[in-house]
């Protein structure tokens, strides 16, 4: 077959959720299909860490228009057809529209989530509209719909009144490098580097009001003023330019000298981060999946995390849970977790480890690949 796939995210110099979903997939793709051909669809240039398989191919698309999705939704319907594919990968949510006259390949469409169309901040971003706008009908056009928790499958059935036996859950995989552990010594060095030499607790942080940062740093001047001697700081990457923002809320819950905000991590740097740690949060209110659960628990590290959405079915039986709407009910789980959990986890540390790992980036290729071929028999 020759399957072409909607690339765009994996292209970024620092991906981020999507893209390294895409980069992921693209990684195990010719092995699990060597006789197939992948069409990559993508705008940015190609980063110099972005290796590619013999049988994938870089198609760099020439439209001005990014931000208004002008080469989706004008020139890939044209492509599709033009470059005789037999299957379309649609991975950021969307789909291009599909001519009724010539409809070309059919189309796979990955939804991680739908939260987007329904949560109800962030109406200024622009991608928040463009989804809204196209998700119903990328939606209709698909042949199969993807997606990456039973939790987001029943949401998108629900919201959308999509068949669920259209919707395949194809839960995400771990990269490599986390199932193989972090190198001896990398969490001593990280305790070195970003905390002092000082035990902290870990976090990746997100500029969205759903992922729930801003709460947590509340949660934690709540935690200092209950325990003002312990030595623990608390640890936050991934904020970008929205880190003096978080700052300032640091500073107003009392909390600022005992967090560090960290810049972009390199996945080295995450592994490291995350084997230092005594425990992980993700605070979120609502995700698709929770893959920062998973990472922590393979690696190792207790992870305390929300009651909400997918972050139970990430975490199973060996992560804590708190009603991520209150900061009191955060602060007391994140005590009681460090003070008796925490010395408790050695003896599930192992149990842990297996499940997290079980959930593979080989075994989210061949779902996607099998969904590939079950869409083409429909053409």
């Amino acid at each position: 077959m020759r399957i072409g796939i909607d690339a765009r995210e994996a292209f970024r110099s620092e991906p981020r959720g999507i893209g390294h979903y895409v980069q992921s997939l693209l990684r195990e793709l010719p092995a699990v299909a060597p006789g197939d051909e992948f069409l990559l669809y993508h705008q940015l240039p190609q980063p110099a860490a972005l290796t590619l398989g013999p049988n994938l191919r870089a198609v760099r698309a020439d439209m001005p228009g990014g931000r208004f999705h002008l080469w989706e939704r004008l020139q890939m319907p044209w492509r599709i057809r033009r470059d005789r594919l037999d299957v379309y990968h649609g991975t950021y949510n969307t789909l291009p529209p599909r001519w009724r006259a010539w409809p070309g390949a059919p189309m796979v469409l990955t939804l991680h989530d739908v939260i987007v169309t329904w949560w109800p901040d962030d109406l200024g971003d622009p991608f928040v509209r463009y989804a809204r706008a196209v998700t119903p009908r990328a939606l209709r056009d698909a042949a199969l719909v993807l997606t990456v928790s039973e939790w987001s499958r029943r949401d998108i059935s629900a919201r959308f009144q999509c068949d669920p036996a259209r919707i395949r859950v194809v839960h995400n995989g771990l990269h490599a490098d986390m199932l193989g552990g972090a190198p001896p010594g990398a969490g001593e060095q990280a305790r070195a580097r970003f905390a002092e030499g000082r035990p902290y607790l870990f976090a990746i942080g997100g500029a969205l009001e759903r992922k729930n940062t801003g709460r947590l740093l509340e949660a934690w001047g709540h935690v200092r003023r209950q325990r003002p001697d312990w030595p623990h700081l608390l640890l936050v990457s991934g904020l970008g330019k929205a880190t003096d923002r978080f700052r300032e809320r640091a500073a107003a819950a009392g909390a600022l000298d005992h967090v560090r905000f960290l810049p972009y991590l390199s996945q080295q740097d995450l592994i490291a981060t995350y084997a230092g740690a005594a425990l992980s949060v993700y605070p979120s209110l609502v995700e698709g999946w929770g893959l920062p659960v998973c990472e922590s628990l393979a690696l190792g590290t207790p992870v305390l995390t929300s009651d909400r959405s997918a972050m139970p079915e990430a975490g199973g039986e060996h992560a804590r849970y708190f009603d991520p709407d209150s900061a009191e009910a955060m602060a007391a789980a994140l005590v009681d977790a460090v003070e008796r959990w925490v010395p408790q986890w050695p003896g599930v540390r192992a149990a842990a480890m297996r499940r997290a790992r079980g959930f593979t980036w080989r075994a989210a290729a061949e779902g996607v690949l099998a969904a590939y071929r079950d869409a083409a028999a429909q053409r």
